[in-house]
Formats: structure tokens, C-alpha cells, sequence
């Protein structure tokens, strides 16, 4: 059985490595696509964040087809939309192109994340729930540092269209790894489930509690960490490309181990009889504490910073094992898709609005934008994060509400 586990984590953790490398790679070849297509800070923000947007768009038929299908055949779509995407970003020539190559690469994978959840629903006993989750969110941060000092090392080799070539290749290769070696099995679905499961979420009190902090704080995490950590550190901090580098690296680093610590750590201290909502309350802390500092450039050229936006960018995560412990097993994948819409479609305006924010004030002669503008863009996130984090920690619901209570099937 361990080795089936293994198996499942690899495939579908695959999966989320390519979600995670593709979802994030413009943060290291945006300078170049910039140049290339001559964009604007709000193009490459549009460009960028499509990938959300058309998350957003997707995971609900995703989550659906998760529920009724089970997540290998799902995954096998995902990717061969997936490999199409690719293909027509490395192919473009206009900033059109771009767009919908992007657009296409987002329908693919922004729902592998979902799949592979579901795929732990399904394997992996119901008390390691969130043990199975963070072993994929793990294999799939290696997305992340796979797209920082090492994306910037091969492209001294090959150009940004070669490493969507190599994306493309990549999705094929895992389809072929998932026919031939994953098994299919699914939980039983029952036609009693399927309507009432997004009803009995929404009218969860504990919901309207957990969406807002979760998906402003990822959506900030990604929009950072996706494409405007690095405009920042060059144009504010004043570093060099290979310093970005390392930079971003360690946000990758930082980000692999919180995925793999925050989940197990969750099990085991609400195992002890803490309350999931005070772990994730820790995390929002740090993850606030992160921004803040970059925000107000309490020490621009330093490590700790980012390394504390990695470990605790992630921690919303915890959101998705907090609302599927409180349905039905055969109704997980549509209440956890319910959160990752609402990641997703904050993400496409904060990262899309960031871009629109510093274009107000435009680049300078060198191409960089000001400090100040970066400071109004940050300072208006953050100002959004505290807020939401002051309404889940006033919420009764979300720290008395048990674990494992199940809707009615």
C-alpha cells in the first residue's frame, strides 16, 4: 500500500510541479519577454495573470468531472491542454499569442492542484488528509525551484520558447507515466451528492470566515512570488539579475519546506486538540509580517524576508483540509474548488492590478519604476490582508466548529 501512496504522490504531484513551474516561470523570463514585445507593466501583468483568471473559469467543471470521473482521467485532460498551451506560447510572435497560449496554459493546469487533492481524498486515510496533501504541495514546490536560479542557469543554453517546448514534452511524458502506471479508482458517486455539495458549503458560516483571508493572502503569495518579486528587487532594491536569483531560489526553498512541515504539523497538533484555525492564524502572522517588511523596506537587501514570505505563503493551503473534513468524501474536490475559485480570481486582479498600479507612475530612463509606487501597491495588499485576517480571527465558527463533521449525504 505505502508503495501505491508513492506512486499516487509522484503522479499527480507531477502534475502540480508543472502547474507550479509554469504558473510562476515569468517571474524569471518576464525581463526578456518585456524587452522582446516591448509590453507594459500592465501587459505583462494581463499576460501573467490570465493564468488565473482562466483558473477561476475552469475549476469548477474540473472539480465536478474530479467527483464524477475520479482524478486520472482528469489529470490525462489537464495535461494534454496543457502540452497544447505550451506549444502556442513558444510559437507566438504578438502579444496576442501570448495571451492565449498563456490562457490555454492555465485551463490545463490550474486544476491540477484540485486533482491532486482529490487523489489524496481518494488513497489516503481520512486522518492523513493533510500529511497526503502537503507531500504533493511538496513535489509540486519543486516547480518552484525548478523556474528560479536553475530556469536562469538553462536559459545561458536555450531561450524562454525552448523551455516551453520542453514543458510540452514534459505533460506528454507524464500521460504516458499515468496510463501505464496509475490505477484507476475513484470514491462512489451518488447522484444524492451532487447538487446540495456547493449549497451546503455556502451556507457554512465557517466558509464566509476562511475565503477572504485565504484568498487574498495566497492570492498576494502568488502575485509576489509569480512575477513582481523580481521588478521589486531590481528596481528597489537595486539588485543584480543573479542576485534575484538566489532571491527567488530561497522564496522557492522556503515555500518546499512550509509545504511539507505546515501540513504534518497541522496533523499532529490538532491530533493534541489544537484547533486548525490556530495554526493557520500563526502562519497569516508571519505570512503579514513578510509583506510588511518588503512593503516598507525595512531591509530591502536582505534574506529573512523572503525566506519568511516562502514558508508562510502557502499557509492558506490549510483552508482546503479545513472545509473537506466537513463534507461528504465523494463531494471534496467541488467544496475544496470553491476556495481555489476564489484564489485564483483575487490573484488575477491583484497581480493584473499591481502592473496597472505602477504604470500610473511609468518607468524611469533605465526602465525601472519607482520606489514609491511599488510602496502604494503593497501598502494597499496589505492593508486588504490585515483586514481579512481581523474578520477570520473574530469568527466563533472557525474555532469551535469540530473536525470531521460530515454533511449529510
Amino acid at each position: 500500500m505505502t508503495r501505491v501512496l508513492a506512486l499516487v504522490v509522484a503522479a499527480f504531484g507531477m502534475g502540480y510541479f508543472l502547474s507550479y513551474f509554469l504558473r510562476n516561470v515569468n517571474a524569471v523570463i518576464a525581463p526578456d519577454i518585456t524587452a522582446a514585445f516591448a509590453l507594459s507593466g500592465t501587459q505583462i501583468g494581463l499576460m501573467t495573470s490570465v493564468y488565473f483568471l482562466m483558473a477561476a473559469l475552469v475549476l469548477v467543471p474540473v472539480a465536478i468531472s474530479l467527483d464524477r470521473y475520479g482524478p486520472r482521467r482528469v489529470l490525462i485532460v489537464q495535461l494534454f491542454v496543457t502540452a497544447a498551451g505550451c506549444i502556442t506560447f513558444a510559437l507566438g510572435t504578438s502579444f496576442a499569442a501570448l495571451l492565449c497560449g498563456r490562457g490555454l496554459i492555465g485551463l490545463g493546469v490550474a486544476g491540477c492542484l484540485t486533482t491532486a487533492f482529490k487523489a489524496v481524498t481518494v488513497w489516503f486515510p481520512r486522518d492523513k488528509w493533510a500529511t497526503g496533501n502537503s507531500l504533493v504541495l511538496g513535489v509540486g514546490s519543486l516547480g518552484v525551484i525548478a523556474g528560479t536560479q536553475p530556469l536562469q542557469w538553462v536559459l545561458h543554453y536555450v531561450t524562454w520558447r525552448d523551455v516551453f517546448w520542453l514543458c510540452a514534452l514534459v505533460s506528454l511524458v507524464v500521460v504516458a507515466i499515468v496510463v501505464l502506471r496509475v490505477p484507476e479508482r475513484n470514491a462512489p458517486a451518488t447522484d444524492a451528492v451532487q447538487a446540495p455539495v456547493y449549497r451546503d458549503v455556502l451556507t457554512m458560516p465557517v466558509f464566509w470566515r476562511l475565503i477572504p483571508v485565504t484568498s487574498v493572502t495566497m492570492a498576494v503569495f502568488f502575485s509576489i512570488q509569480g512575477l513582481w518579486a523580481n521588478p521589486w528587487l531590481s528596481d528597489v532594491a537595486g539588485l543584480t539579475q543573479t542576485e534575484v536569483g538566489h532571491r527567488l531560489l530561497l522564496v522557492a526553498l522556503s515555500m518546499s519546506a512550509g509545504m511539507l512541515l505546515n501540513g504534518s504539523l497541522a496533523d499532529a497538533l490538532t491530533g493534541m486538540g489544537v484547533p486548525l484555525a490556530a495554526v493557520m492564524s500563526v502562519g497569516f502572522l508571519g505570512l503579514l509580517c513578510a509583506v510588511a517588511a518588503i512593503t516598507l523596506r525595512i531591509a530591502p537587501v536582505a534574506w529573512w524576508p523572503w525566506a519568511l514570505l516562502g514558508f508562510t505563503g502557502n499557509i492558506g493551503a490549510l483552508g482546503y483540509t479545513l472545509i473537506s473534513r466537513r463534507v461528504a468524501s465523494n463531494g471534496t474536490a467541488r467544496a475544496m474548488s470553491m476556495i481555489a475559485v476564489a484564489n485564483f480570481m483575487i490573484a488575477f486582479l491583484i497581480q493584473f492590478s499591481m502592473g496597472w498600479v505602477l504604470d500610473r507612475w511609468g518607468r524611469d530612463d533605465f526602465g525601472a519604476y519607482p520606489a514609491q509606487a511599488y510602496t502604494v501597491a503593497l501598502a494597499t495588499l496589505l492593508g486588504l490582508m490585515t483586514l481579512t485576517f481581523l474578520w477570520f480571527l473574530s469568527s466563533r465558527e472557525i474555532w469551535t466548529s469540530p473536525d470531521f463533521q460530515e454533511v449529510p449525504e
